[in-house]
């Protein structure tokens, strides 16, 4: 399996420390850790973080031939504070990842032939990024394309929304965004079910996942809404846990599960990612059997 991951790369800064994100790196080093050949098209800084992303990226796995290093702006970064226990963050504009381009020669790109394209929504704040993203689609087909809806504040519109949501096949939000998204797209509040319908009839959207927090996610396609629920786990640290259950539900449905079956696969590695600390912690043998890797 073949994967293109694009988007943001960048830090998150809490009490001075320098911990490397982003939803679409940490999903192509879940998919990569699955054993996918996993590759991040992106752009960073000039800079130390920079330099400091491409090694630890490598080191991940995730192949790093098509990100670039930008002069003109730095590597993205998120500082974030805590008030009483909650995070707050800003994340900081005009970075490397808001100028991804298509290199010079555009069929470097499509040396290799990729099965899924995964992109996110705070990527495509930017035109420059946004259309390069429109580009991608144009230019190879893929089996599946993956729209991560992931809402950041002040980093998303209704146009952002409206030009992603035809581009792809498999659509993934929580029960928040089917709220702001029922709103901003419909004009009134949506009950789950009939939120999926509509949007899987207007955008022909083949899988629609809706995440539910600790409690499981919501599957609808070809008509039915089910659910999956989730086990109970302690929980740790809950970031990255969203981009590995992405992941785990690409890796099985691509390679033939059902959506159903491949959502009770993404839950338990969901669980699991939040059980530890760090966004991308390494699988234990029970995981890798029940993803059925080595």
């Amino acid at each position: 399996m073949k994967v293109l991951s694009f988007g943001e790369i960048l830090f998150d800064i809490i009490e001075g420390e320098h911990y490397l994100g982003g939803a679409p790196l940490n999903f192509a080093a879940h998919l990569a850790q699955c054993g996918a050949e996993s590759y991040i098209f992106s752009a960073v800084g000039k800079d130390d973080l920079g330099q400091q992303a491409l090694e630890k990226i490598e080191a991940l796995g995730v192949q790093t031939t098509l990100i670039q290093f930008d002069h003109d702006h730095p590597t993205g970064t998120v500082p974030v504070t805590l008030q009483q226990g909650q995070p707050d963050y800003t994340i900081i504009k005009e970075v490397a990842y808001d100028y991804i381009q298509l290199p010079e020669n555009p069929e470097d790109v499509w040396a290799v032939t990729y099965d899924v394209l995964y992109f996110g929504t705070l990527a495509q704040r930017t035109p420059q990024s946004r259309e390069t993203l429109r580009q991608i689609t144009e230019l190879q087909t893929f089996t599946h394309v993956f729209y991560d809806v992931n809402l950041r504040k002040d980093s998303y519109t209704q146009e952002i929304i409206q030009e992603s949501l035809p581009l792809c096949t498999i659509l993934k939000l929580n029960d928040e965004e089917v709220t702001v998204l029922s709103a901003m797209l419909y004009g009134q509040k949506l009950e789950t079910e009939a939120f999926a319908r509509r949007t899987a009839e207007e955008y022909n959207t083949q899988v629609i996942i809706i995440t539910a927090g600790a409690t499981g996610c919501y599957i609808y396609e070809q008509g039915q809404l089910s659910f999956s629920p989730a086990q109970p786990v302690t929980v740790v640290d809950t970031v990255g846990a969203g981009d590995a259950f992405s992941a785990a539900f690409v890796f099985q449905y691509l390679n033939g599960e059902t959506a159903a079956n491949a959502a009770v696969t993404a839950n338990k590695l969901g669980g699991y990612v939040a059980s530890q600390r760090g966004p991308i912690p390494a699988y234990p043998a029970e995981i890798k059997n029940v993803l059925g890797i080595e």
